[in-house]
């Protein structure tokens, strides 16, 4: 079995979304400030203080991200962020700014020979660039009628490599709220795509942090091949 990680890294200052802050990652205790409160051989310990939207890095969006009184994430269904997937990659047939469709996804199932099942977790890959490079933020990720797509195929959580699964300046927000009222739960900012099979199913998890309240988590999305 071959694991690939599909998480982009936090660092300090990273901004995972333009209208986000920059993570922070900060000292707190160090060996320095903390060390003559030990007895040797023991110097002291380190820890660090962090500052971040629950939207930073690769994360999983709870329903309540944009359904009133949706499940957060403390609440959300784990059998729902592990198991069966498949990638459904565009990147090679999507145009620059050109949504990703349905007819887009119909297209990758079938030349790659693959079937979405009811079920399963779909991963798209849409660009060919690397996380942040060129003009990831201006990007446009799925059309409405991908999200159609999705809830017909019935599956359960959909992931993607851009920030946002909505087109940006869709102030309506149509595939969220279609996708996280049935829920399908949403993981955005995924890497590493195009170590993902394209012809078989594969083993994904991107289990999310118990966080009350929280309308997101950052998760440790990795791929399972077979």
């Amino acid at each position: 079995m071959k694991i690939v990680d599909l998480t982009l890294e936090i660092y300090d200052g990273l901004v995972s979304y333009t209208s986000h802050p920059p993570i922070a990652i900060q000292e707190e205790s160090t060996f320095e400030n903390s060390g003559h409160r030990y007895i040797e051989p023991c110097e002291g310990f380190e820890s660090r203080f962090l500052r971040m939207s629950d939207h930073s890095g690769t994360h999983i969006d709870a329903p309540i991200h944009f359904i009133r009184n949706g499940e957060s994430t403390a609440e959300m269904d784990l059998t729902k962020t592990f198991g069966e997937a498949v990638l459904l990659d565009v990147s090679s047939i999507k145009k620059p700014y050109e949504p990703v469709t349905a007819e887009l996804l119909k297209h990758a199932e079938e030349t790659q020979g693959v079937s979405v099942n009811p079920g399963d977790i779909v991963i798209v890959r849409t660009r060919t660039e690397k996380w942040g490079e060129g003009d990831f933020f201006a990007e446009h990720a799925f059309a409405t009628c991908a999200g159609d797509w999705l809830l017909e195929k019935q599956v359960k959580c959909i992931g993607l490599d851009l920030a946002n699964i909505d087109v940006h300046d869709n102030m309506k927000r149509e595939v969220h709220l279609k996708l996280l009222s049935a829920p399908i739960y949403i993981v955005e900012n995924l890497v590493n795509l195009e170590q993902l099979p394209l012809h078989e199913h594969f083993t994904f998890m991107a289990l999310p942090l118990k966080l009350k309240n929280a309308t997101a988590s950052p998760v440790r999305a990795v791929a399972f091949l077979k």
